[in-house]
């Protein structure tokens, strides 16, 4: 479903993404854990095509991506309008459209991107509600929300694109403990549904439960790669070590 070959990128002189090479089967969930400022966030935009790549290949939902030196052609565009019909991405800032309720919210880009018929997009959109446990809040507005709740909906919304890949950026790190749990069980309900799916995230007790593979990401490479129970009880690295005994000495 997602394979990444030698991907390099780069802000300002400085290398952000230093050569990664990675793949990931359709219905694999892929946790990617590391410092702030390891190259997380950025991985995600490139896979999605929000980042142009410097240099390497993405191919994602069989779409493939290289960067050619020049400006987006006609067919770069279409492509990257196809890709964000096939990888739905969900940030850390919930990114709901303020003037609309949660349904109108979901509705929205079946509606005019897709071309489905009201009544179809509004009984999905409905069906989508009822996962994420918020079909008793469909005409409440953002505002009228908690963070949680609007993470939910955030969810909610990019699965109603019916995309075959989605992408989590940090979707609990500006929640509290006690919304946190809220989405993290949306998640974990996506993983155990066979959804292909990657999400950056500093819940390791999420990633150690969920993941069929941890990717540890520092200084723009991948140093460790593997089962999630491999990395956290026998990792590779002292560097893999040294970051995770962060977590198991708070």
């Amino acid at each position: 479903m997602i394979t990444v070959n030698h991907l390099v990128k780069s802000y300002r002189g400085q290398r952000v993404l230093d050569g990664i090479s990675v793949k990931q089967q359709r219905g694999e969930a892929v946790v990617i854990i590391g410092p702030s400022g390891g190259g997380k966030s950025t991985f995600l935009r490139c896979l999605n095509q929000l980042e142009p790549i410097d240099s390497g290949q993405i191919t994602i939902a069989g779409l493939s991506f290289q960067t050619h030196g020049g400006r987006a052609t006609a067919e770069d565009r279409e492509k990257q309008r196809q890709l964000r019909l096939r990888a739905g991405m969900v940030f850390q800032s919930f990114n709901l459209f303020p003037h609309l309720t949660v349904l109108g919210n979901i509705i929205e880009a079946p509606l005019r991107v897709r071309g489905r018929a009201r009544d179809d997009a509004e009984h999905r959109a409905r069906e989508l509600l009822e996962k994420v446990g918020l079909l008793d809040r469909a005409d409440y507005f953002p505002s009228q929300l908690s963070g949680g709740q609007q993470q939910r909906a955030a969810i909610a919304r990019a699965l109603a694109m019916e995309p075959e890949v989605m992408l989590f950026d940090e979707p609990t790190s500006s929640l509290d403990p006690e919304l946190r749990g809220e989405v993290l069980r949306v998640l974990r309900q996506l993983a155990e549904e066979g959804m292909t799916m990657i999400v950056v995230t500093h819940e390791m007790e999420f990633a150690r439960a969920v993941a069929d593979r941890v990717v540890f990401l520092d200084a723009g490479r991948i140093a460790e790669d593997g089962p999630p129970e491999q990395v956290f009880t026998a990792p590779r690295l002292e560097r893999t070590r040294e970051f995770l005994r962060k977590f198991t000495e708070t």
